[in-house]
């Protein structure tokens, strides 16, 4: 599959995720998921540290993830100990911050499903965790729009858990709610908090 390939998915995720959805339920294979992944997560990485350059901080009105806020804190104290650009950093901290994570991710969505009596795989909890992610990594970098940008994956998460798990609707909106006041609370707690870092 081409970069560009992995772009046109993700626009299908946006535009209609119901279809990409009913369609990767019986699409094997861990590879091409997390190939996804690691190509659709590169507009985030290499477009927040532009943003950041034009003085506008990564917190929880501009960023869409944990990775760009925890990034924007951090870069200053790495370029101050390493004498490495904190644009540069940015850039690396958003990229694996947001890898890292995934394994976790995955594992949350699957106890998730699980707990919902969901009928999916681990498989299916990736792709949950993945394909959902879209607009946030195509469009988490646009200053005032990541927040946004996270309420839409909220959306897509409950779409993808109810087609790829089969979960019960009532039970799932709860659950993606809780989930996004949790997130919600962490980022005003954190991200809020370190775009006071001086830049």
């Amino acid at each position: 599959m081409k970069v560009v390939d992995e772009f046109r998915m993700a626009w299908k995720v946006i535009a209609h995720p119901e279809s990409l959805f009913n369609e990767e339920r019986s699409v094997p294979g861990y590879w091409p998921v997390v190939r996804f992944y690691l190509v659709v997560n590169l507009p985030l990485a290499l477009l927040t540290p532009f943003v950041n350059w034009l003085h506008i901080p990564s917190d929880i009105v501009h960023a869409g993830t944990n990775a760009q806020m925890m990034a924007y804190v951090q870069a200053p104290l790495l370029e101050a100990t390493t004498g490495i650009c904190r644009y540069v950093w940015v850039a690396f901290l958003t990229y694996f911050g947001n890898v890292l994570k995934l394994p976790v991710l995955v594992t949350i969505f699957h106890a998730f499903a699980i707990v919902l009596k969901g009928s999916g795989t681990s498989l299916h909890s990736l792709k949950v965790g993945v394909y959902a992610a879209s607009p946030v990594l195509l469009f988490g970098w646009i200053p005032f729009f990541g927040l946004i940008s996270g309420l839409w994956v909220g959306y897509l998460y409950v779409v993808a858990l109810r087609m790829l798990h089969e979960s019960p609707m009532g039970p799932t909106i709860a659950l993606i709610n809780l989930l996004i006041g949790i997130q919600l609370v962490w980022a005003f707690l954190f991200g809020w908090v370190g775009s006071s870092v001086p830049w």
